[in-house]
């Protein structure tokens, strides 16, 4: 699952360029991005071996708010005057499981053809990436939403978002105030919902 993403990752962002070629209104396009993090829902299932021996199978979720933020730099290229795919890399809070460095691919449509009107837009992203606490793990993150774009001029917007988000990692497990060496563990999923809102500069 992990290599197919990474291979689906890396045929979009080669592709890019391709897709965009004979199209006249074709650009570079690159930013930043900041944003609020609303954890609303999280779930797990652990299995794994306790210190004494014996194997401990404990799974559950429940709704929750926990705030965290996330910023991006993201480039990427425009498609025509409605499309633009985009790589993003930055960081992120995931609830009060660990932070993240993530990475993906996001894909936007925006309404209207013309670029120095402000227009609505929405996207789906998702990629992957890797946490920054101890054990390193690798996470899957997926986002939908949407916004609305200020044209600032024809090649800079400033974007208002919003996003529902998913986020599926694998973090260490606490068993008795013990934590569980990864040898001992069958399985760490985890899983949390989020909203998110946030503001970007695109150029």
């Amino acid at each position: 699952m992990k290599k197919l993403l990474f291979i689906s990752l890396a045929v979009i962002l080669f592709n890019i360029p391709v897709m965009a070629k004979g199209e006249p209104d074709s650009k570079f396009t690159f930013g930043v991005e900041w944003g609020y993090i609303a954890s609303v829902h999280s779930g797990y299932h652990y299995n794994f071996f306790a210190p004494e021996g014996y194997r401990v199978d404990d799974y559950g979720s429940s709704l929750c708010y926990i705030s965290n933020v996330d910023t991006y730099f993201f480039a990427g290229r425009s498609i025509g005057k409605k499309w633009n795919m985009e790589l993003f890399a930055g960081y992120a809070g995931v609830a009060d499981i660990h932070e993240v460095i993530p990475i993906s691919i996001r894909a936007t449509r925006f309404f209207g053809e013309d670029e120095t009107k402000d227009r609505w837009f929405t996207f789906i992203d998702a990629g992957s990436g890797i946490s920054i606490k101890r054990p390193v793990q690798e996470i899957f993150v997926g986002k939908i939403g949407g916004g609305y774009r200020m044209a600032l001029s024809r090649d800079t917007g400033l974007n208002f978002i919003c996003a529902l988000r998913m986020t599926y990692t694998h973090p260490e497990i606490t068993y008795d105030k013990q934590v569980i060496d990864m040898d001992m563990v069958n399985r760490n999923n985890a899983y949390v919902t989020a909203l998110s809102v946030g503001l970007s500069l695109s150029f």
